[in-house]
């Protein structure tokens, strides 16, 4: 089932940065964000509706909750998807698309420096992969 939902997932992904593509003539960067939110909230408001339990054992009003939600929403999700739709104005989503694969790299690097998770050789071998695909493939327009 996890692998169903991760193509599903990739799918969508690539769905969405075709679709932000075509867009992206006509609109802002921030003017597709904010469409793309808008789209977000309306699919997912039924399964929030559903899973109201869970939403209502939070404390929102906790300092804690209120951070974790303003860097979650404002720079994990908002900048990353405004840079994420700038950068797809400049460049093609074919190859935008070759970025997308780096995401693995980067979490890892950014667990390892900020929550000291040990790095391992799966870790290089995988990064050599991902990096040895984008670069054959932006080199030889595979």
């Amino acid at each position: 089932m996890e692998i169903l939902l991760l193509i599903v997932a990739a799918a969508t992904w690539a769905l969405m940065s075709v679709l932000v593509k075509k867009l992206s003539g006509n609109y802002s960067t921030l003017q597709i964000t904010i469409m793309s939110a808008f789209v977000a909230i309306i699919c997912l408001t039924p399964i929030v509706i559903v899973r109201r339990q869970v939403l209502m054992r939070i404390d929102f009003t906790s300092p804690l909750i209120i951070s974790c939600l303003f860097c979650i929403g404002v720079v994990s999700t908002a900048l990353a998807f405004i840079m994420w739709n700038k950068g797809l104005q400049l460049t093609s989503a074919s190859i935008s698309g070759l970025f997308y694969v780096i995401q693995p790299i980067v979490g890892t690097l950014l667990g390892w420096l900020l929550l000291q998770e040990q790095l391992t050789w799966g870790f290089l071998l995988g990064t050599v992969l991902i990096i040895g695909s984008v670069w054959l493939v932006t080199r030889f327009d595979v």
